[in-house]
């Protein structure tokens, strides 16, 4: 009959415990953890030290922070437009093509803007499309996502530091036409002076401006 492995090995005896170096083993252990006066003495102020630090906290954002990087995850990762991401300079070039259709016109999917001038009463209206406005301008991303997120209707208002050349950088926003913006801020100086105040206030995204 054939023997199995597991029955060899029960039969074998246990080796014997030798006192000695079952003491030597002990000893040899102990020695590891003998320390001079001076090195416990920093030992404990290292221990000390690792109590005392503060645990660091994770950085709270502030809302503005949180949609300043959805703002910026939306230009590097792109685009959704009928449930299917592009990227995102062709999804501006795609609306700059038909821009000039649908710039302050009542379609389907317009909202009335009512455009005040910082520091006084004055104001204009204009139907505007959020997504021309919000992918190009901070300003106009982070208002229609607090208007989606608090469900507001009716007429949206935002402030702006020049409401005379507000149409022209309108304009830009929808036709992308550089040009046609130049030429107008050198026709007069205060025109050139709102334009620039109104694209820094809207941080709109211009390259090479």
């Amino acid at each position: 009959m054939s023997t199995t492995l597991n029955e060899i090995y029960a039969q074998l005896p246990s080796p014997p415990l030798s006192p000695n170096n079952e003491l030597c083993f002990s000893e040899c252990l102990f020695d590891q953890f003998i320390y001079t006066d001076e090195e416990l003495k920093n030992i404990g102020a290292n221990l000390n030290s690792e109590a005392e630090s503060p645990v660091e906290s994770p950085v709270e954002l502030s809302k503005d922070d949180i949609l300043r990087n959805k703002y910026v995850s939306l230009m590097e990762d792109g685009v959704e437009i009928n449930e299917e991401i592009v990227p995102y300079l062709y999804a501006i070039e795609k609306l700059h093509s038909i821009g000039n259709i649908v710039i302050n016109k009542k379609t389907k999917d317009a909202i009335p803007l009512r455009v005040f001038e910082t520091g006084t009463d004055k104001y204009q209206e204009f139907w505007v499309h959020p997504m021309f406005l919000s992918l190009q301008s901070f300003q106009f991303f982070k208002l229609f996502e607090e208007v989606k997120e608090n469900n507001e209707q009716g007429v949206i208002e935002i402030e702006i530091p020049s409401l005379k050349s507000f149409a022209i950088v309108l304009y830009y926003l929808y036709t992308g036409d550089k040009a046609k913006l130049l030429k107008v801020a050198k026709m007069e100086e205060s025109l050139c002076k709102g334009i620039m105040e109104n694209i820094e206030c809207l941080e709109i995204n211009m390259e090479d401006f």
